[in-house]
């Protein structure tokens, strides 16, 4: 046997030994998370000697105060098993069940295909018998000698039995759709300190949707704090609704006795900033934003005055006469006796551009007020008056499927799933003409006899042509992208550019709007003037050509040619132009086999025989000597 080899020494590398140098960065972000996670779980030890320690998570103001409207089943779990401040074990072996919670309209209502006129109103009056259980979190009373442990335990129970109330709500009536609502304990904390800071409440609403944005049960908690405590209810974004559609929303304002008022926070930026650029100060002149003629003596006096759209400074004054005469707070030593406005009100209804048109008409600089929370933002409008401003906040309600709280807004459009519901209700409330003429576009119908409507179209042909003309088109064969262009035609409706008005509910019997009687109170915005001004100059040029001097768009834009939409004469429909190839211009990839395999635009009828008989000189006679043989037996069958 070979001799083993000794195994090799290590041995040192030559040169010199690595030193390991000191960082002198002793700030970084490193640094910071190791230091603040040191102070999380860090060890006191009291003067007696017991050790005490603590396992919260100390998060930041900005992570405790995010919004949350929708939860899934363990995150819901979770927040309650927090809220109620217990303990739980999870059981592998344990049986699961999943109650699924949707609204129970009927198949065709989930599927966004439009409710009728007596499934709506079923649908309203059971919302009215339960609207009173739509109930806004209330803080427990507490005075100075409560701790904070004591009243942030009293808090959790309180949210927790009104959290509670509104599954059980959800759970025993299944045909009520439930709005999504703020789920977090800490933004309403700051609502219920705005309310008992204010003097007066001011809820903004969307003038396009009042009631959905308007909390009845928030103007009574305000009463139950104190009753010298005022209300009011700022319809902002007026100015997307025309005279006659205030007037009957001032109506219904007027009888159900809520104090009121229209403004438009950004037609009041507008003409702040046009007097920025004409380098003029505001010095307090009024701004008058109702440019319509007020000259119709056709109603009271009390309605005409109602239904104005008021400037930056009747805002103010307004608030000083509907506020107490006296602050109800006693002010804090060596601070001013300031009247206190909480400004309230769903997320993007325009709270924010409201308190900049305030504040941007002053000439005083704004400031927040020295030691403000960090929660809730105090701007010094005046000597006398300070703005409270709360965040955002989505209160419980009602509706009727689901996509009518995409079209409201209340639920994100960038995190869209069910895309075609929206869709449906967009296509179903603006008229087919105007959609065209906006978007430039030509919607294929299907017939009555393909299923279809003929008239008004689906949510899905809409997105099919909005998606052919921009050649917005999936991977693979190629066919319309519906969920992009649903994007983009949702953002459209939501901002306005696609308006839409709901009427107010009938005054007699408070019974809500049928389809017809929305679309009669809606017909004065689908009209020309209406129009984008680069697609009004569009659609005037083709009209010229036509010989048409007055526009008018549900008689004449069939037969216009512009934009993507190619017009069509008295007996022909206007078509489409496509951009993308042959496949962009499919309605669906079906179209295109089903013509390729029948052939329908070849197909000729020039038969002039049976085809079992074949014709010309080389035909064969095998056949016919067959039917000769039948023939003879049958004769010889009957003799």
């Amino acid at each position: 046997m070979p001799p083993k080899e000794q195994p090799k020494k290590w041995k040192a590398p030559k040169g010199p030994k690595p030193i390991h140098r000191k960082n002198k960065n002793t700030i970084g972000l490193g640094r910071a998370i190791q230091s603040a996670r040191q102070k999380e779980n860090s060890i006191e030890y009291l003067p007696d000697g017991e050790m005490r320690f603590t396992t919260d998570k100390h998060e930041a103001n900005w992570v405790k105060l995010r919004s949350v409207t929708q939860e899934t089943a363990l995150d819901e779990f979770l927040s309650t098993a927090e809220l109620a401040d217990k303990d739980f074990t999870a059981d592998r072996h344990s049986n699961v069940k999943i109650i699924r919670l949707e609204s129970g309209v009927d198949s065709a209502s989930s599927q966004g295909l439009g409710i009728t006129n007596e499934q709506r109103g079923k649908l309203d009056a059971k919302q009215k018998a339960h609207a009173k259980e739509l109930i806004v979190p209330r803080r427990p009373a507490w005075d100075a000698s409560t701790t904070k442990f004591q009243l942030d335990r009293q808090e959790n129970e309180a949210f927790l039995q009104w959290r509670r109330k509104l599954a059980h709500l959800q759970e025993s009536n299944e045909d009520l759709l439930l709005t999504p609502f703020e789920r977090n304990i800490e933004v309403w904390k700051q609502l219920w300190r705005v309310v008992e800071r204010s003097d007066l409440v001011v809820q903004i609403v969307d003038a396009r949707n009042p009631l959905l944005f308007r909390s009845v049960d928030l103007e009574n908690y305000v009463k139950e704090i104190d009753e010298r405590k005022q209300n009011l209810l700022l319809v902002n974004k007026a100015d997307l609704l025309t005279r006659k559609q205030r007037i009957a929303w001032a109506k219904y304002f007027l009888k159900k006795g809520i104090s009121f008022t229209f403004y438009s926070a950004l037609r009041a930026n507008q003409l702040l900033e046009m007097q920025k650029e004409q380098g003029q100060d505001y010095n307090g002149e009024e701004i008058t934003l109702d440019e319509e003629n007020d000259d119709d003596n056709s109603e009271s006096p009390e309605i005409l005055e109602k239904i104005k759209i008021i400037s930056i400074d009747q805002l103010e004054a307004l608030f000083l006469a509907k506020a107490p005469q006296q602050p109800l707070a006693k002010p804090m030593p060596g601070r001013d006796n300031l009247l206190q406005i909480g400004l309230v009100g769903y997320p993007n209804v325009g709270k924010s551009s409201t308190i900049n048109s305030l504040v941007g008409a002053k000439k005083v600089s704004v400031s927040s007020t020295p030691g403000k929370t960090k929660h809730f933002q105090t701007i010094r409008l005046s000597d006398s008056v300070e703005l409270c401003d709360c965040p955002g906040l989505v209160f419980p309600n009602f509706a009727y499927n689901n996509g009518e709280l995409v079209c409201n807004g209340v639920l994100p459009i960038d995190q869209l799933r069910d895309y075609i519901s929206p869709s449906n209700l967009v296509a179903q409330r603006i008229p087919k003409y105007f959609i065209e003429a906006v978007y430039g576009i030509h919607i294929q119908t299907k017939s009555v006899d393909e299923g279809g409507n003929g008239t008004v179209p689906t949510g899905q042909e809409l997105l099919i042509a909005y998606g052919r003309a921009r050649g917005y088109m999936t991977q693979g064969f190629g066919s319309a992208d519906e969920s992009r262009s649903s994007r983009y035609i949702l953002k459209d409706y939501v901002n306005g550019k696609l308006l839409y008005i709901n009427p107010p509910p009938h005054l007699a019997d408070e019974t809500p709007y049928t389809i017809e009687e929305a679309a009669e109170f809606n017909k004065e915005l689908y009209v020309f003037d209406r129009l984008p001004e680069s697609r009004r100059e569009q659609i005037a040029e083709a009209a010229k050509a036509k010989g048409i001097d007055t526009v008018d768009l549900a008689r004449d834009l069939q037969g216009l040619t512009f934009s993507a939409h190619t017009g069509g004469d008295a007996h022909k429909e206007a078509r489409a132009v496509t951009h993308g190839g042959k496949q962009a211009a499919l309605y669906n990839a079906a179209t295109d086999l089903d013509r390729e395999f029948f052939k329908m635009n070849g197909v000729e009828g020039q038969l002039t025989t049976p085809f079992h008989r074949a014709a010309g000189p080389n035909a064969s006679k095998k056949h016919n000597k067959k039917n000769k043989k039948g023939k003879k037996k049958a004769l010889m069958a009957l003799d």
